[in-house]
């Protein structure tokens, strides 16, 4: 029985050790961060040290927001990413109407694997909203929506 611990416990420790290893290689392959040495490098456009984009000195850094990333310039998820390649490009008005929300807030309800609801009361307001609800199978409400048409945001009013 000992025999059998101390056998698998020498192969966990060996497994271990490897994924390490390689997690610590595949780490160390990226290119060299910037040269913190060196001054920063003239204001850039914005007022900031270093080029627009870059690092206070001047390298590819994530100075103040401005390399990748959600709050940067650059790299996917950025605000000045292209957009030809993407499947879904943002559209600045949907132009949704009721039928759209209507299998919107459906597909909505299949995603999260809900049978049972269903889509009613689809009706656009005056103010141009959309507003559906959820009912069960005995027509009971549960929650109402209000959808902007333009945006496609959803709000629940009940």
């Amino acid at each position: 029985m000992m025999k059998r611990f101390l056998l698998s416990t020498a192969v966990v420790l060996a497994l271990t050790a490897t994924g390490g290893a390689a997690y610590k290689a595949a780490a160390d392959t990226g290119p060299p961060g910037p040269d913190m040495s060196q001054p920063p490098g003239p204001p850039g456009p914005d007022g900031q040290p270093g080029a627009p984009g870059r690092g206070p000195w001047g390298g590819p850094g994530h100075f103040w927001g401005q390399g990748w990333g959600p709050g940067g310039k650059g790299g996917p998820g950025g605000r000045d990413r292209d957009n030809k390649f993407s499947l879904f490009a943002p559209i600045p008005n949907r132009n949704l109407t009721g039928a759209d929300v209507k299998i919107i807030a459906t597909a909505m309800l299949l995603e999260h694997g809900n049978h049972s609801w269903a889509v009613s009361n689809t009706v656009t307001e005056p103010d141009k909203s959309i507003q559906f609800s959820f009912t069960t199978q005995h027509g009971d409400v549960i929650a109402t929506f209000a959808v902007d048409p333009a945006s496609g945001k959803f709000k629940r009013i009940s």
